[in-house]
């Protein structure tokens, strides 16, 4: 029977560590000045609940900063971007086209001699299946080709 009840504890994830302390609070019940278990559970549920519904509120807020951001367009009908890390800058416009791609006036290829290095700028329109859709141009200042 012990078997039995130890594999039904491993079972429901409670922990040797979690154990114990139920079984210290339990101990505790008659020691003047101490709530109840009872009570010491239901403050841990309503802290539970309470973490649960900020989480649930944070990502409303979420949802609705995304639902609000518009992405721009400029006359040419470019979208534009800035990266930043450290010390290197990329400015991007991407717009409707054939596939050019054009870093520092220089076609993709000639500026990445690495292929690695081309299939990475690949890779996104490769994967949403918008290869040869957009035009991308760029200016990078800062860092190395990678």
């Amino acid at each position: 029977p012990n078997r039995a009840f130890g594999d039904l504890i491993s079972a429901s994830g409670i922990t040797e560590a979690m154990l114990d302390s139920l079984i210290a609070l339990k101990d505790f019940e008659g020691v003047e000045g101490l709530p109840p278990l009872r009570e010491i559970e239901e403050l841990r549920l309503a802290k539970s609940e309470k973490k649960s519904s900020r989480a649930e509120m944070e990502r409303q807020k979420q949802e609705e900063i995304a639902k609000s951001y518009v992405r721009k367009v400029d006359e040419k009908g470019r979208a534009y971007g800035t990266g930043k890390r450290k010390c290197s800058i990329a400015r991007v416009w991407i717009q409707p086209g054939n596939g050019n791609f054009i870093i520092n006036d220089k076609q993709f290829d000639v500026y990445f001699p690495i292929l690695d290095y081309r299939a990475d700028l690949l890779k996104p329109f490769a994967e949403t299946k918008t290869l040869g859709m957009w035009d991308v141009k760029c200016t990078v200042k800062g860092g190395g080709t990678s």
